[in-house]
């Protein structure tokens, strides 16, 4: 058995682990410049609540920064922010690339469509402004390509395997 190989994007990764980390250590420090201080007086409310917010929003970030898909021998897992898939190659029916609001990988499996966010990329101009006239097939970023292909390859030989 050979090793799982890891699509990402490597500047996705870098990006969403520091703002997350900065989130993350923006309200610790504000705690900690707050409980050393010399009269700390009672702590704000609202303060307390934006801290959160900047905590929870940083833990998202570094969630994000999570994303890939993992190809192995025999299946497919596809680490998205929230949930993860994972498909044996004989129940893959089709790997393909959409265009909408940038350049996204799509599984399918049992007539399901999930997308590859760690191999997808979003559009030139964020998302609301889809590019749905743009193809995928001349367009789209070499590492969305190079993923695509990545991943059809080991879906087809894995299918041969069976």
């Amino acid at each position: 058995m050979s090793r799982p190989r890891v699509l990402r994007s490597l500047a996705g990764l870098l990006f969403f682990s520091v703002a997350g980390g900065v989130l993350i250590c923006l309200p610790l420090l504000a705690a900690l410049a707050f409980l050393t201080a010399a009269d700390p007086g009672r702590a704000p409310v609202g303060l307390i609540a934006v801290m959160a917010g900047f905590a929870l929003l940083g833990t998202f970030l570094l969630r994000l920064a999570m994303m890939r898909v993992v190809l192995h021998d025999d299946h497919i897992a596809l680490v998205n922010p929230l949930r993860t898939f994972r498909y044996y190659w004989f129940d893959v029916e089709d790997i393909d690339i959409v265009s909408s609001g940038g350049w996204i990988v799509r599984v399918w499996a049992g007539g399901v469509p999930r997308w590859a966010w760690g191999v997808s990329r979003i559009g030139r101009f964020g998302l609301p402004f889809a590019s749905v006239y743009d193809d995928p097939a001349q367009d789209a970023p070499r590492f969305v390509h190079d993923g695509y292909r990545a991943m059809r390859t080991a879906w087809q030989r894995g299918n041969r395997r069976r």
